[in-house]
Parts: C-alpha cells; structure tokens; sequence
C-alpha cells in the first residue's frame, strides 16, 4: 500500500513540474529571443521481483522436503521523476521592430550574443539593444554587448546612422569600425538560463565559432520560439495526469483506512 502511496506520489509531483514548465514558457512567450524548455521525465528506479518457491525433492540435511528457489517475474516501477529541462534553441520567428540598434540572428540556432554582465560573460538571443549615457551598445537591461575584438561596442552618433552588415560588421559614415561577437557551442546541452533572458556556460559548453549559415538581421528582432497552442494542450495533459494521480492517492488511502480499521481490528 505504501509503495503505491510513494509512485503515484512522484507522478504528481512530475505533473506538477510540467505545468510550471509549460506557464514559464506561455509567460515568456512575448519576450525577444526566448527559448522554450523541454521537460524530460525519466522513470524512477524499479524493484526485481522474484516468487520464492520450494520445487519437489529432498534438501539434504534438512528435515523440510524440497529445494528453495527463487525465480524472477520480472520488476516493478516506483513511480517517475524529472530527468533534465534542457532548452529548445530552434529559431524562432522574426518581427520588425524599425530600431537601427535591433538585431535578430538568423541561419543557426547555435549562435549568441556575447553580453558583459555583472556575473561575467553571458549569452542571449534577445537582440533588443540600446546605447547607453557613454555611447555603449547595451541590452535592454544595461548589459554590455561585445565586439570580436574582446571590448564592448561603442558607436559614435555624431557620425550618423549605424549600419550593420548580416556578418555584424558595425559602419558610421561609410567607414567599419568593429563588428558584433557572436558565439556557437560545441555542446548546446551545457548552456542553460540564468535570467534576464541570459545563458550562461555551465562549464561543458565549450564556446567556439557560430553555427555555420550564422548572421544578423538589423531593424528585426526574434521571436520567442514557444507554441502557445501546443503550451496550453501540455498544460490540459498535466492537470489531468496530475488528477489521476491524486485519485489514485485517495483510493489507496480509503483502502489503507479499511486495512487498519476492519482487517486489523483486535479480536474481542
């Protein structure tokens, strides 16, 4: 009975899990650059069963007749538990904003904007931008945004417009004067959220050059990649499921109740 309690228990907790997943992706699916994440739910560890049995013959130097063995039937699962909740960096769509300063990367998923924040050296897809007091192109939330060349990106608006080429080479007047640091990964599993639309390298991600195709869109920003139709379907899934094992809960609650209250009632 216990046990039965513990595994519907655990699908609970998972159904519970996934739907705020799925909220945390419907809430964001107005941000620029969001990506989705996935829910990946694993089986929890499971029991070998075997049926203890006595076959025919003598056991020597016993006095009980027959053999003990004990053959296997097979396992039984307890129940299932939240494996990872890695990210979906598939593209998202592309809207224009006519802001000389925005910018959607388009032709890979594995490519990043490089920001300084003040954590360190984070990545992000949100290309909303901005230039700060000192002229420095910045986040929407103040954070530095790198050039290749190591140093934030200063654009001078003295000079007129900024264009800026699909292999994010910056110009002022006719003139080049950097271009926007893009970064791909060798290993998308090791990127995760951090917040403020950020993905920082939890040690494995082993930073590199943008994926192949890699570039950049000026006046356009990209879309959150989440499926709100999809979303609300996973969401409907996860408050079913979480109901089934609640009732499931319950019943094997009223029957540990009759259990205790008639099987086990002392003798009078």
């Amino acid at each position: 009975m216990v046990r039965g309690l513990y595994t519907a228990a655990s699908g609970a907790l998972v159904a519970q899990s996934m739907a705020e997943n799925v909220a945390n992706n419907l809430a964001n699916i107005d941000t620029s650059g969001f990506k989705q994440t996935l829910l990946q739910i694993q089986s929890a560890p499971t029991l070998d069963l075997y049926r203890i049995q006595t076959d025919p013959g003598q056991s020597p130097h016993r006095a009980t007749p027959g053999v003990s063995v004990a053959p296997r039937v097979g396992t039984l699962g307890t129940g299932s538990s939240v494996y990872d909740t890695p990210e979906d960096f598939s593209q998202g769509a592309l809207q224009q904003t006519g802001n000389k300063y925005d910018l959607a990367i388009t032709g890979s998923p594995n490519a990043f904007f490089t920001v300084q924040t003040p954590q360190g050296i984070r990545y992000t897809r949100d290309g909303q931008f901005t230039v700060d007091a000192n002229n420095n192109l910045t986040t929407m939330d103040g954070s530095l945004v790198m050039g290749q060349n190591g140093q934030p990106v200063t654009v001078q608006p003295q000079l007129g417009p900024v264009t800026i080429g699909t292999d994010g080479t910056l110009s002022q007047a006719g003139q080049q004067f950097g271009r926007v640091q893009l970064t791909g990964f060798n290993n998308l599993l090791a990127l995760r959220k951090e917040g403020d639309n950020n993905f920082v390298d939890t040690g494995n991600a082993r930073p590199g050059a943008p994926g192949v195709n890699a570039g950049l869109q000026q006046g356009f920003v990209e879309k959150s990649n989440g499926n709100v139709v999809r979303s609300m379907v996973d969401l409907i899934t996860a408050e079913r499921w979480f109901d089934a094992n609640e009732r499931s809960i319950k019943t094997q609650d009223d029957a540990t109740n009759q259990l205790i209250g008639n099987v086990a009632k002392p003798l009078t």
